[in-house]
C-alpha cells in the first residue's frame, strides 16, 4: 500500500509539473512545444520513464541516452535572423516541409545544445528535459501545422523582422523573444505577425527554439 502511495504522488506531480510548465513556457518553451509541422518540424525523442524526484544531471542523461547524436553546433539554420526568416517565407510558399524542419532545433539539439543553458536547470524553475522538450514541441507542432495551413504553396514576399533590442544570454547562446515578420501573401496588403518562438543564436548560427506563433 505504502509502494502504491508513493508511486500515486509521484505521477502527480509529474501531471502538475507539466501543466506548471505549460502555463510558464512560451515556445512552448520556455516556451517550448519547444519544438513539427503537417509532418513535426523535428522528430520526438523516444519516450521514457520520467521520475521527478531524480536530479536534473540524471534526467538529461537518460534524455540524451535516446537520441540518435550528440551535435557540438547547429545544423541548418541560417547566418542571420533576416535570412532565417526568409527562408521560412520561401519554404512556405513552396511547401517544403523538409526545409521547414531543418529551421527549428532539432532534440539532440535541445538536449546537447540549448537546455543545459536554461533557467529550466535551476531552482526554483527546475524543469527536466523530457518534459520540457515535451512542451517545446507540442507547441511547435501546432503553430506549424496553423502555418502550413495557412500560408503553405501561397506566393509570399518578405518585407522585414522586427526584434526586440533586448535579449537573454544562456551561456553560449543568445535568445531572442517576440520578433515578428512583416511580409505580404500573393497580392494582398502586408501584415506583421509572430510566425515562430524564440529565437536562437549559438556561434553565428540561428535557428528557431519552435514555431509557436499568433496564427
Amino acid at each position: 500500500m505504502r509502494t502504491f502511495r508513493k508511486s500515486l504522488l509521484v505521477a502527480s506531480g509529474i501531471l502538475l509539473a507539466a501543466a506548471i510548465g505549460a502555463c510558464a513556457l512560451d515556445d512552448g518553451a520556455p516556451g517550448a512545444a519547444a519544438g513539427g509541422a503537417a509532418a513535426s518540424d523535428a522528430p520526438a525523442a523516444r519516450a521514457g520513464v520520467i521520475d521527478s524526484t531524480l536530479p536534473i544531471d540524471t534526467l538529461l542523461h537518460r534524455f540524451r541516452a535516446t537520441l540518435p547524436d550528440t551535435p557540438t553546433v547547429l545544423a541548418g539554420g541560417a547566418t542571420s535572423p533576416e535570412r532565417l526568416a526568409r527562408t521560412l517565407l520561401t519554404a512556405l510558399s513552396a511547401s517544403d516541409t523538409a526545409t521547414l524542419r531543418s529551421l527549428v532545433i532539432s532534440p539532440s539539439e535541445f538536449a546537447w545544445l540549448y537546455y543545459p543553458h536554461t533557467k529550466w536547470t535551476r531552482p526554483p524553475y527546475e524543469m527536466g528535459p523530457e518534459l520540457v522538450w515535451f512542451q517545446v514541441g507540442a507547441n511547435s507542432e501546432k503553430g506549424l501545422v496553423r502555418l502550413v495551413r495557412r500560408y503553405g504553396g501561397t506566393p509570399l514576399r518578405y518585407e522585414s523582422l522586427a526584434c526586440p533590442d533586448s535579449v537573454i544570454r544562456e551561456g553560449p547562446n543568445t535568445v531572442t523573444e517576440g520578433c515578428r515578420v512583416r511580409f505580404a501573401a500573393a497580392d494582398s496588403a502586408a501584415r506583421e505577425l509572430r510566425l515562430f518562438g524564440s529565437l536562437l543564436n549559438r556561434g553565428g548560427t540561428y535557428k528557431f527554439v519552435s514555431y509557436s506563433n499568433d496564427l
